[in-house]
């Protein structure tokens, strides 16, 4: 039954003329969208999601943000209030032993326009120190009271902390 409907005269012009009309229609345009370049220094407001303790994150891990107002240019919003935008961890150091102090500095990286274009943004890093314990960890073991014991304080930033990125570069966005 399948050999005779494939060796039909019909069935070659009308898979032909469907596989047409899907490419067709996987490929079309829509005929009113327009494009915005977003220029490289429009800033974008973000805050951080979740808070970032220094001991629990490592370099090169990604960290969430939010945008906290609507990106408009030419009249049009570009990127939402509440788009997510990606961040990363550049550096990072534990709180330690002798009073050393924990760090953690987060950059920026991109943010999601309205489009689902990935925009790549530039600007000001999130970082903390935790307190430095070292002065009081040395007299404690100079008085022979295990002050090496004391470990420095952790870095940690909050979560709602605020950062002003920047549009890295011109970016082309559909709307």
């Amino acid at each position: 039954m399948l050999k005779k409907i494939l060796n039909s005269l019909t069935f070659k012009p009308t898979s032909m003329f469907l596989a047409a009309i899907f490419l067709f229609i996987s490929v079309t345009i829509p005929v009113n969208a327009e494009t915005i370049v977003v220029k490289a220094g429009t800033p974008v407001y973000l805050e951080l999601i979740n808070s970032i303790d220094g001991n629990n994150v490592r370099q090169g891990q990604m960290v969430d943000f939010r945008v906290t107002s609507d990106v408009i240019v030419n009249g049009e919003k570009i990127i939402a209030a509440g788009s997510f935008a990606k961040g990363q961890i550049v550096s990072q150091k534990d709180n330690n032993f002798c009073g050393q102090p924990g760090e953690v500095e987060v950059a920026i990286q991109h943010v999601i326009a309205a489009d689902g274009t990935m925009i790549p943004l530039s600007g000001n890093s999130l970082a903390d120190e935790g307190a430095d314990k070292i002065v009081l960890s040395i007299t404690l073991t100079i008085l022979c009271i295990f002050g090496i014991a004391i470990k420095g304080g952790k870095a940690k930033i909050a979560a709602g902390s605020g950062l002003q990125a920047y549009v890295a570069s011109n970016t082309e966005v559909s709307i």
